[in-house]
């Protein structure tokens, strides 16, 4: 998240699934002025992705080079859709639509979608409480849905089969909450994008949030945004203030930054699969302004040794 020329922006994450006939180099998502905000994944490597401008939900067809328009705009609620997040255990992909005046007190309260992934029908929708940014989400083991707000400096979580979100932690150490993961491990990670920090979330035996625990860092990072955990246990990382993707290794409550790729324009969001690491890059400080942003790609980032 930035704050560009008065404007408050806030990005989240996104991802993008090689299949084993190989993927195109880049995807392309939607047309101009797409400002996509978070791109997820399936196994079979069909890619979805959210515009925060045009309230629209693209989908690309396995390989394609382009994400084409999915699920339309919605006649009412908030519009700009931020989080997404492709769930395969429960067949749904879950949206965080908000609204990008929920910083100024303005906004109207943020709603959680979720997706049939078969169809894309709406088949649920969750309202958050009063105002509020739903960014990013990610599912437990037992199935409980985590969803951060950052503009409400909290999370959010909607238990399988209920019919309201909850609040499960809200707190100033939460400020500028955005990307959230769990590791191998089961822990809970997330990120402020506002104070630059990464953390971890103890929980219960019940699964309930007990503390928070800010690790300590190899060096700096700027606007840590969406960030999910590899299946080699490693957390990658978009900065979208320093322009680069991390790979992550964290031992305790200390977590060693290697820079995999530099020069982005605000990445926003990454995802691991096989040995192929994507990329978004978003653009957001281009957002309401004057420059011509061009075209919107998620790109591969070479792992390396």
């Amino acid at each position: 998240m930035r704050n560009h020329a008065g404007f408050l922006a806030i990005a989240v994450a996104a991802g993008f699934v090689a299949t084993a006939a190989g993927a195109a180099d880049k995807v392309q998502i939607g047309a101009e002025m797409a400002f996509p905000e978070s791109v997820t994944s399936t196994a079979d490597g069909a890619l979805y992705a959210g515009s925060l401008t045009m309230g629209v939900i693209y989908k690309a067809a396995p390989g394609a080079a382009k994400a084409e328009t999915w699920v339309d705009k919605q006649a009412d609620g908030p519009q700009a859709i931020s989080g997404v997040w492709a769930d395969e255990k429960t067949g749904l992909l879950w949206a965080c639509y908000a609204d990008l005046n929920a910083f100024s007190g303005k906004g109207m309260p943020s709603v959680l979608r979720s997706i049939d992934l078969a169809s894309g029908s709406i088949k649920g929708s969750y309202p958050f409480p009063d105002a509020s940014f739903c960014n990013d989400m990610v599912a437990t083991a037992d199935g409980t849905l985590l969803v951060t707000d950052t503009a409400g400096s909290r999370i959010m979580q909607l238990k399988p089969g209920a019919a309201a979100l909850e609040n499960w932690l809200q707190g100033e150490s939460l400020a500028g909450v955005d990307g959230i993961s769990i590791g191998g491990d089961g822990a809970v990670y997330v990120n402020s994008v506002m104070a630059n920090t990464l953390m971890r979330v103890e929980t219960g035996a019940d699964g309930s949030a007990r503390k928070v625990i800010v690790l300590t860092l190899s060096e700096p990072i700027k606007g840590p945004d969406g960030m999910r955990f590899g299946e080699d246990g490693v957390l990658y990382l978009a900065e979208n203030g320093a322009g680069r993707v991390d790979a992550v290794t964290i031992a305790g409550d200390a977590a060693t930054i290697k820079v995999l790729k530099d020069g982005l324009d605000a990445p926003t969001a990454v995802t691991k699969a096989g040995n192929t690491l994507w990329a978004l890059e978003a653009k957001i400080g281009k957002l309401g302004g004057k420059d011509d942003p061009g075209l919107f790609y998620v790109w591969p980032v070479e792992l390396g040794q």
